[in-house]
């Protein structure tokens, strides 16, 4: 099963785990099968449009994904990490 790296910040909704296996064929139904066990998940990743929000990067296996590469597959074994840059001054 793919696994979800889930950061520090984002762990209110999964409460408090920080890795969810979850059953899905790319990195954006990962982060949905996280949202169906944990509502309020997504929204922290995805605005409501579907698109990836300003301050959120996602890996694949430690490889840094294109904005637009949402719909990656992935495999059994693979990790999705998200990255949730802190902003504020």
């Amino acid at each position: 099963m793919p696994k979800v790296e889930v950061p520090t910040r984002y762990r209110g909704p999964t409460n408090g785990l920080g890795v969810v296996e979850v059953e899905a064929e790319t990195v954006r139904s990962c982060i949905e099968a996280v949202e169906a066990r944990h509502p309020g998940f997504q929204e922290l990743i995805f605005d409501r449009e579907g698109n990836l929000r300003r301050f959120v990067r996602l890996f694949l296996n430690g490889e840094a994904l294109e904005r637009e590469a949402v719909d990656t597959p992935v495999a059994q074994g693979d990790c999705v990490q998200i990255l949730a840059a802190a902003a504020g001054g």
